[in-house]
């Protein structure tokens, strides 16, 4: 497990802080990308239970911490975990 931080993109209004995710695996990483290109295909912009259900697979936080984020905290939090899982690894 990682300790990411989550910060506010250009105009978003939320304090840092931070969220930790599981350790993406290879097939973790493939289904993540995989639902990024299935959602892009059918509905062009993810929905707010899309970014919510990637946050909830790949963290270990419940329903009842998640509500307690904004959407902008949620849809943010989303976005790091593809930051990461898609991040070039050192090959040392």
């Amino acid at each position: 497990m990682d300790n990411i931080k989550i910060k506010p993109s250009e105009g978003v209004d939320f304090k840092e802080f931070e969220v930790e995710i599981k350790d993406i695996t290879w097939k973790m990483r493939c289904n993540l990308n995989d639902l990024m290109i299935e959602e892009n295909a059918k509905n062009g912009t993810p929905t707010f239970s899309w970014w919510g259900n990637i946050v909830l697979q790949y963290t270990e936080l419940k329903e009842e911490e998640l509500n307690k984020y904004s959407t902008d905290e949620i849809i943010a939090i989303a976005n790091k975990i593809f930051e990461v899982a898609n991040k070039k690894k050192s090959m040392s």
